[in-house]
């Protein structure tokens, strides 16, 4: 009996002492899965081994794009709204590479992760040095010494993962000497999905400031601090975003203006989905405290909110909208068809709230602000275009508006004093005391305001 437990005995011992020779098969497998679909959608992935031991798996990939436009028809399919922040990096001018280590052990599912750029493409390279050969070399070195890295904890089981991004503190010389500050602190994630395809992301930011001395003495300063935002791709067509700020500070100076601007406890709820070929989208902010000063004066805001939800929008017109933004600039012509493409297919926009409690301008004191409920409704019609270049107000019998606008009194009277000519609003305005109030509708082409046609 003796005989055949010390055979058994040495069985077990040498099946747990051959399992790390083994190696963990599943994580394996999943990573190699990874790859195979990164391969197939754009990415040429090379790896080669990091150092693997006995008891751990250590291997280095590094990520070139080969096809951009497969990469990002590959991206699309995870979200119409955005994807993470690590995979647009990959659609930059850079090679990412990753450092990735797992135990050889079946029972231990954690994967260790460092994503960082490790070299810009040689076309990106060349682009940057005749640019700036001075801030090229400062950023080779900062790629060698991989400032700009993710780490990140997965576990394979739970499809789980949390992780950190280097702190960041650099000065940066440019080739005309001048120069800029950047500062990223204590920035720590998690969340949960696979390694490529995040089902949610948490982010949260202690600090970041971007301090820059332009040409001809100007300056630019922001600064945020304490960030949170909280991502989720629920699925292809949806996504959600919450975020928040403690603080924000901006400044700019240059020889014709000085602009200062701060705000506090700025928050954001918004909710985007397509279901149908129709785009909608929700937004909810606000801000405790916003104050803009510049040589003419100064905007005082407390407690700003902004509800909003727009739906109906035709997706394929949206996207032909985005592109020619992207390719042309926003102030384009072809930009411009593009946008009058969204509107001939109609859509419904709802300002459930746009409320500012309290209100001072230059030295006016705090005054009670306003408060405003705004429905808009685009009707569809083909033959938009073709009807505005003959007349424009063409687009007037396509919009339903129905407004309603309540302004404080001494709010009202405030702006009158400024000079504002408010002689023909002065004409259809309804007092109830504390407010000046205005019912404003647009329908088939024609206005009133408080029951009184324009």
């Amino acid at each position: 009996m003796s005989k055949k437990i010390i055979i058994i005995a040495a069985l077990v011992i040498a099946v747990i002492a051959a399992l790390p020779l083994v190696g963990n098969m599943g994580i394996k497998k999943i990573i190699d899965e990874r790859i195979v679909m990164l391969e197939n959608n754009g990415l040429k992935v090379e790896h080669s081994d990091n150092g693997s031991s006995y008891l751990e798996t250590k291997a280095h990939y590094e990520f070139t794009l080969e096809d951009p436009a497969a990469f990002q028809n590959y991206l699309t399919t995870l979200s119409k709204a955005q994807v993470p922040a690590y995979m647009h990096a990959m659609l930059d001018d850079v090679v990412m590479a990753a450092d990735v280590s797992y135990s050889n052990m079946v029972v231990n599912s954690d994967v260790s992760l460092d994503l960082y750029p490790v070299a810009f493409t040689k076309e990106a390279g060349e682009r940057m040095k005749a640019e700036d050969a001075t801030l090229y070399e400062q950023m080779i070195k900062m790629l060698e010494n991989r400032e700009f890295m993710y780490h990140m904890d997965y576990d394979v089981a739970a499809s789980t993962f949390k992780g950190y991004i280097k702190d960041i503190d650099k000065e940066i010389t440019f080739k005309d000497g001048k120069k800029a500050k950047i500062v990223f602190e204590a920035a720590t994630f998690d969340g949960k999905g696979t390694l490529v395809e995040p089902e949610s992301v948490v982010l949260r930011v202690k600090n970041a400031d971007v301090d820059f001395s332009l040409p001809e003495d100007a300056k630019m300063k922001l600064s945020m601090n304490d960030l949170t935002s909280n991502s989720i791709f629920s699925a292809k067509n949806s996504f959600d975003l919450d975020y928040e700020a403690k603080s924000l500070h901006f400044y700019f100076k240059d020889s014709l203006n000085e602009i200062e601007i701060d705000a506090t406890e700025m928050k954001t709820i918004s909710d985007s989905k397509v279901l149908n070929g129709k785009l909608s989208t929700a937004v909810n902010a606000s801000v405790k405290h916003f104050k803009m000063q510049d040589q003419n004066g100064s905007l005082e805001l407390q407690e700003l909110t902004f509800v909003m939800d727009a739906d109906n929008i035709d997706e394929a017109a949206y996207e032909a909208f985005q592109k020619a933004s992207e390719q042309a600039g926003a102030s384009s012509q072809h930009t411009m068809l593009a946008s009058l493409g969204v509107v001939a297919k109609g859509f419904d926009l709802h300002i459930g709230e746009l409320s500012v409690k309290k209100i001072a301008i230059k030295d006016s004191g705090l005054m009670d602000g306003f408060e405003h409920k705004i429905n808009i409704v685009i009707k569809e019609d083909d033959q938009l275009i073709q009807k505005m270049q003959m007349t424009p107000m063409a687009l007037m019998q396509n919009i339903n508006i129905d407004a309603k606008l309540k302004f404080a009194t001494a709010f009202y009277s405030f702006i009158k004093q400024q000079g504002a000519n408010l002689a023909l609003a002065d004409t259809f305005v309804k007092n109830d005391g504390d407010n000046a109030l205005f019912d404003i509708l647009l329908q088939d082409g024609k206005i009133t305001v408080n029951g009184q046609s324009l």
